[in-house]
Parts: structure tokens; C-alpha cells; sequence
């Protein structure tokens, strides 16, 4: 579908992503089973103005299995790691919206000008992380997929508080696409039942699908939402990778920064421990390289999977964002330790030369003194 085609039809559906999901606010919570904090879940969320129709699930990959939530679910805020495994996990509402709602939530990304009444939220675990889809079925002419996910969003963080349930999000949440959904005309010839055209825009691409909906709509509109929720779990994973990297390129340069500076308040740097101190940030370094490199290599099966794929509606996305993985100056720090190593190891060659010669010229002057009698 060309753009000036979409703009004039009407998007059968509308809707936003991004990785956000809800947490018990202290670590006490995240240890019970993952039946019990569903049915706590539920009963907070259907207490909340606005929210509607709540349905959670969880069927464990083990018939009878209910494990503590930690195992499961990760916890951005405390940089935990979690991979949900084959188990399906979620969590479903609908919220209605009207003006006194959006009065309280602030300025939105689009403002108030047009916005969506009737919401639906999903929350669901892939792998790695927690993908939300919030959507709309309504059209106003114009992109408002973000709009509909910063509504939930928002509403959410306000009404939680003091409800002992938090928001945990990674960013970029929403995601920096609108999504709409287009019924393709019957009769249209087209080679695939889902077609994907980007148009990258400032703030916001515009990413429009057209589906053969062949009277079955919803159907096929739940196999797009499916098919973006895998993809974005692909995309949030490098995410992550990068969120951990960066992470541990601070922890090491934090250790390095911290031994300069030791040594600047030194009368002699580098005497002593420095050796063994220089040594174990050299071996820091290489373990922070391989743990990042191991971490890349994990991810080239998402990245190549992407980069294959004709049909894919993240797929640009992935490869770009992984494109864009740090690449931090191992090298450069190596060069310096060894050169700080290099000082150090002639500075301590100079002391012995000159420790030899003062004893050897001590001894040779006692062998001449006393070597008269």
C-alpha cells in the first residue's frame, strides 16, 4: 500500500509497543509462586479507575510447575535477568478512557487533540523480556499507535501508586513506530497475506500494514499483534545486551579511575601493590571484552534471523539497533596499563642497577680497607 493510499483508507486497527511490564515494589514479592502474585495482580488491577475485563494466564512448560515470579521475570530496576523459557505468561485489561482520565496524566507525546477511548493492554513474556501491545480499534485519520501505549503507561504509574504493584520499564518504551493495520480491498492481488511498508518520520516512524482479512479480521489482526511481540522481544533483547555491556564497561573503568587516582596521591606511583594492581585490571579488561563478545555472539541468531526475513515488521529495526552496538576502547585501556607496567618494571631494573653498584662499590672498598692487613 502506498502512503497516500493509507492516509486515505481507514486503519482497521491502531497500536503501540514497547517493553514495560508490573512488578511487586519490593523484593519480598518477586519470591512468590507465580500463581499467587497473578491472583494479586488481578485483583490490583481490577480496583483501578478505568480498567476492565482483567485475565491473567500462565500454563507452565511442566504439568503442575508454579515457580517463584524472580525465575521467571526480570527486573529492569534491579538489573535482573529472567528468561520465561517456553512457559506462557501474561496478563490482558481493557481501559476506558474519557476526558477526566486524561486530565490527570500530563502532556502526552501527541497531546490531547484526538485520542483513542477504548484501549486494550497485553502484557506478554517471549524469552527475554516483556513485550507490551496496547491498541485501538478506532481511526481518527491520523498515526495515534504511541498515543494509545503513553495512555496506559501513564494511567498505570498514577494509579499503582500505594498499591505495593510498580511499573518496570525498559527503554524506548513506546517503541519510536506507530503501527496501524489496513484490510486490504477484496480482489487486491498481493503476493503475501501481510504486507509492510516503513516510513521513517522525526519522533515517530509510521508503520503500515495491510492484511487479507477475508471477513476474519480479528484473526488475523491477533497474528499480527503475535508476530510484532516476538520481533519486539528480538529487538528489547539487544536492548538489554547493550543496557549490560555498558554496564560492565563502567564497573571496569570505575576500577581503573579508581587505581589512577590511588596512585596520584603517591610520593613514588606504581610502587608497591601496583604491579599486582595493574595485573588485575589487565585480566579485568579481557573478562569484560570476552563477556561482551560472548553476548554479541548470542544475539547473531535474532540479528541474522531479522536480517533474512521479507516480511518482517521490526526486522530494520533489530539490525539498525544492533548496528549501533557500543564498541569500547579495550585496546586503548591495555595500551595504557601496559605502558604504566612498562614504567613501573624500568623504574624497579633502575633501583636494582643502582642498588647493585652502591653494594658493589661498598664491598670493593672493603676489600681494600681491609684487605691491606
Amino acid at each position: 500500500m502506498n502512503h497516500s493510499a493509507a492516509r486515505q483508507a481507514h486503519a482497521a486497527a491502531q497500536f503501540g509497543v514497547g517493553c514495560l511490564h508490573l512488578v511487586p515494589g519490593e523484593e519480598p514479592g518477586h519470591q512468590d509462586k507465580v500463581s499467587v502474585w497473578l491472583a494479586q495482580l488481578s485483583d490490583v488491577l481490577g480496583g483501578l479507575a478505568g480498567i476492565s475485563d482483567v485475565e491473567t494466564w500462565f500454563n507452565a512448560s511442566e504439568d503442575g510447575a508454579d515457580p517463584a515470579l524472580a525465575t521467571l521475570v526480570p527486573w529492569f530496576g534491579r538489573e535482573r535477568p529472567a528468561d520465561s523459557g517456553s512457559n506462557e505468561l501474561g496478563v490482558q485489561f481493557h481501559l476506558t478512557v474519557d476526558r477526566t482520565l486524561l486530565d490527570t496524566l500530563g502532556p502526552l507525546y501527541r497531546g490531547f487533540a484526538r485520542f483513542p477511548r477504548e484501549i486494550d493492554v497485553r502484557i506478554t513474556y517471549i524469552r527475554d523480556t516483556p513485550v507490551v501491545l496496547a491498541w485501538t480499534r478506532e481511526d481518527h485519520g491520523e498515526a495515534t499507535g504511541t498515543t494509545v501505549l503513553d495512555i496506559a503507561r501513564r494511567h498505570l504509574a498514577l494509579q499503582l501508586e500505594g498499591t505495593g504493584v510498580v511499573l518496570d520499564v525498559l527503554e524506548p518504551t513506546p517503541f519510536p513506530a506507530d503501527f496501524r493495520v489496513f484490510e486490504r480491498a477484496e480482489g487486491t492481488d498481493a503476493d503475501q497475506l501481510v504486507s509492510v511498508n516503513v516510513e521513517t518520520r522525526p519522533g515517530f516512524d509510521l508503520v503500515d500494514m495491510e492484511v487479507d482479512a477475508h471477513g476474519a479480521f480479528d484473526a488475523i489482526f491477533d497474528h499480527v499483534l503475535y508476530q510484532v511481540a516476538l520481533e519486539a522481544d528480538d529487538y528489547y533483547s539487544v536492548e538489554l545486551a547493550v543496557d549490560r555491556a555498558e554496564l560492565r564497561w563502567d564497573a571496569i573503568m570505575d576500577k581503573f579511575n579508581g587505581f589512577i587516582a590511588s596512585q596520584r596521591g603517591r610520593r613514588t606511583p606504581f610502587r608497591g601493590n601496583g604491579s599486582v594492581e595493574i595485573r588485575d585490571l589487565m585480566l579485568g579488561l579481557i573478562e569484560t571484552k570476552a563477556a561482551i563478545l560472548a553476548e554479541r555472539h548470542d544475539l547473531l541468531e535474532q540479528v541474522e534471523k531479522a536480517r533474512a526475513s521479507d516480511v518482517g515488521v521490526l526486522s530494520e529495526y533489530i539490525v539498525e539497533r544492533f548496528g549501533r552496538f557500543p564498541d569500547f576502547p579495550f585496546d586503548e585501556y591495555t595500551r595504557m596499563l601496559e605502558f604504566l607496567e612498562g614504567r613501573r618494571a624500568h623504574r624497579s631494573d633502575a633501583v636494582i642497577a643502582l642498588v647493585s653498584a652502591l653494594i658493589g662499590g661498598l664491598v670493593g672498598s672493603l676489600y681494600v680497607l681491609f684487605g691491606g692487613y
